[in-house]
């Protein structure tokens, strides 16, 4: 996915897709307006009060902060990291990935059409949400959009950098689609049927779901107080162990730069938030920027001056698909569709004078 102008976070080597957004969100403890990773500025907090997770999955960094004293004892803080360890990676390598030749989603990929599938109950709810969001946001949001990707060479099958032909892209465009997917369930298993032969890669919200999952993990642990991060995707409760809230903020949409743009306010309740941006990963060709975010609809990247979307969702699952929908749609479609459909979502645009923020309605609570 490395092509001219990518930054650093535009390599995702395990879970390489078009929708993985590179996401913009980061943690930050201090009032100085300078945002920070947060194992980096957990000192910032108290050495001894926060117990910092971290490790890979899914192509990216899982970082989680607790408090330490809500864990007994050495043994308790190793049991739960192998907790949260053993569930990503089940998560990925089991469900998800599409590396793995036995996981999930391979086998779906792989199956013969009109061939009923038997699959988890966790890889039907991430597939009816992607249909939901598919079908509220008129297509915008498409888990079936590798043949676009790789046309335009930002996935697996290597680096174009240059424009496609009108017909490869109408013949891309052919390959796709989430209606042609049957998702069900009887009295014994959940299974998927193929009415047509398409390819799913589930990056743009395998990740928020995978968030959502270390949270009920902790809630079912008696942690009260967390902040987990998947690659950008987030999720919080509680405080911190000085008592303030967890800050999440919008990094400015410049590439290498991490300065903070706006802070997300959340107070003690669960809250999940997920940004997409269209400026960290792309190639030039004949003096035009072609981003990595593909509209499906166009067959096209966007090229709008929309270039960040930050959604504040009940579920990281559902923000982490939704940013990307609304980026795809544009400001004024994005704006109209996150006010009809009452989502919190802030968007940021490069106009000729730099960058405006605007948001929707439902944001209002979180500025």
């Amino acid at each position: 996915m490395k092509l001219a102008g990518t930054g650093a976070k535009a390599i995702l080597p395990a879970f390489l897709i078009f929708l993985s957004v590179f996401f913009i969100v980061r943690y930050f403890y201090t009032d100085n307006g300078d945002p920070q990773s947060a194992l980096a500025k957990q000192a910032s907090i108290s050495e001894s009060s926060l117990l910092a997770l971290s490790g890979q999955t899914m192509g990216t960094q899982y970082r989680i902060l607790l408090h330490l004293s809500a864990l007994a004892d050495e043994p308790a803080k190793t049991a739960l990291a192998s907790s949260i360890s053993e569930r990503l990676d089940y998560l990925d390598k089991s469900l998800f990935s599409t590396y793995v030749p036995d996981s999930q989603i391979t086998q779906l990929n792989q199956a013969e059409l009109e061939k009923r599938v038997n699959v988890s109950d966790e890889l039907v709810a991430v597939l009816v949400k992607a249909q939901e969001v598919y079908t509220k946001s008129s297509g915008a949001f498409d888990m079936t959009i590798k043949p676009l990707v790789d046309l335009w060479g930002f996935g697996s099958a290597g680096f174009m950098n240059a424009v496609p032909e009108q017909e490869a892209i109408d013949l891309a465009k052919a390959q796709m689609g989430m209606s042609v997917l049957e998702v069900s369930r009887d009295a014994e298993n959940a299974y998927v049927i193929k009415h047509r032969n398409v390819f799913l890669d589930l990056s743009a919200i395998a990740k928020g779901y995978a968030v959502d999952q270390i949270g009920l993990l902790l809630d079912s642990q008696g942690q009260h107080n967390y902040l987990v991060e998947i690659g950008g995707e987030a999720i919080s409760l509680g405080r911190r162990p000085d008592g303030d809230e967890w800050r999440i903020g919008i990094e400015r949409p410049q590439a290498g730069q991490n300065i903070l743009f706006q802070q997300v306010q959340g107070g003690a309740e669960k809250l999940a938030v997920a940004t997409s941006g269209s400026y960290q990963n792309f190639f030039t060709d004949d003096d035009q920027q072609y981003s990595h975010i593909i509209n499906p609809l166009t067959g096209k990247p966007v090229s709008h001056d929309l270039v960040s979307v930050t959604v504040v969702a009940p579920s990281a699952m559902a923000a982490d698909a939704w940013a990307t929908a609304l980026l795809v749609h544009g400001l004024q479609e994005g704006m109209k569709l996150a006010n009809d459909l009452q989502l919190a979502a802030f968007f940021i645009v490069n106009s000729s004078s730099g960058f405006k923020s605007l948001h929707s309605d439902a944001f209002n609570p979180y500025l």
